[in-house]
């Protein structure tokens, strides 16, 4: 669709100004240095009640319905997931605190999230409102593709990202209280999700009444990372800047965790691998199989190992969807398959037991 210089400016100083008031003034700079980007061009073409997330508003959402039987059944270890609701909570945190370290299996409760809204799902909403066509989110342009511009880097939440986290601790703040360890993606949002949802966790907040740490630990971990390669809104800030904002996260599982370097060298690496198999050198999305290889590598080689037993962990849409749609197995015919198989709306949680079993 081709927009014309006075549509395609007129767009840009409308969502500017619509974001201006509903971005933070922090992460703002991000929006309006996109939008100040386009318009100097010139033809630019262009409960338990579930969160629910659409093609409108979701540059994570796939319509992608493969099945990924094969993969489950070939990996040496197989993770059986099902969902915990909350009537359920009290008896299965009991099962757990008594469970037979002997036997071959292994089961951890474990509350899954997705970050809230970023700048980057609002700027997809927005663009997809105003022009009447989603973002290809495949295409190498920048100017057909405003999450490749350097100022998306690293998306932060919106004012409504916020609130939704905000939300979710309120709901369900109880429900969380027996976490041990909170694992989150290093992507800012999701840490400023997870402080958010998780709060009453925070250091200063999970003190006991003689003045010691309780104990949680926050770690953060790049196998939960967002979709690598292309989108430029799930590359990774500079690290000291991540540093400074949450000195309580532990990032020394991080590829390269050096505070004076800029690099993110888990991106980079991807970037370089993927590159060369394209005519014009763009690196290539991650795909869906790729992303559930790293999924279980993080719950078989991570997770699995950790000697906690309530566990949150917090990370991004299209690496949770990898998760359940081709790592995760369930019960067939279950309610949990269609509980877990469909996308994490913003801020979303859900929970569930995961049961490790080693494959002979």
């Amino acid at each position: 669709m081709q927009l014309t210089r006075r549509r395609s400016a007129a767009m840009a100083l409308a969502l500017s100004s619509s974001l201006q008031r509903s971005v933070p003034v922090a992460s703002y700079h991000v929006a309006s240095a996109f939008f100040n980007h386009l318009s100097g061009r010139i033809g630019v073409r262009h409960n338990h009640q579930r969160l629910k997330s659409s093609s409108r508003d979701d540059p994570s959402l796939t319509s992608e319905a493969t099945c990924y039987n094969h993969l489950k059944q070939s990996r040496p270890i197989r993770i059986k997931a099902k969902a915990l609701h909350p009537s359920e909570a009290a008896a299965t945190k009991a099962d757990l605190a008594n469970d037979d370290k002997s036997t071959s299996t292994i089961t951890k409760l474990v509350h899954f999230q997705r970050h809230g809204q970023g700048t980057h799902n609002q700027l997809y909403q927005q663009w997809t409102d105003r022009t009447g066509i989603p973002i290809d989110l495949s295409e190498t342009n920048p100017e057909l593709n405003p999450l490749l511009l350097p100022d998306i880097i690293d998306a932060p939440l919106t004012d409504k990202g916020r609130n939704q986290c905000k939300e979710q601790r309120i709901d369900k703040s109880k429900y969380f209280a027996g976490v041990e360890l909170i694992v989150v993606s290093p992507l800012v949002r999701a840490l400023e999700t997870a402080c958010i949802t998780f709060e009453d966790h925070l250091p200063s907040a999970s003190k006991r009444d003689d003045g010691e740490e309780e104990g949680v630990r926050w770690i953060a971990n790049e196998g939960i990372r967002e979709e690598l390669g292309l989108l430029l809104c799930n590359q990774r800030r500079p690290l000291k800047e991540t540093l400074l904002e949450f000195p309580h996260v532990d990032f020394s599982l991080l590829a390269q965790h050096d505070e004076r370097s800029d690099e993110d060298v888990y991106w980079k690496q991807h970037c370089e691998r993927t590159s060369m198999n394209n005519a014009d050198g763009a690196p290539q999305r991650e795909s869906m199989e790729d992303m559930s290889h790293r999924a279980y590598d993080f719950l078989v080689e991570y997770l699995y190992h950790r000697p906690e037993k309530e566990i949150a962990v917090v990370g991004h849409s299209a690496w949770l969807l990898a998760m359940t749609s081709a790592v995760l197995e369930f019960d067939e015919g279950s309610e949990d398959v269609e509980e877990f198989g469909t996308m994490f709306g913003q801020a979303e949680l859900r929970s569930a037991t995961l049961t490790f079993t080693e494959i002979n």
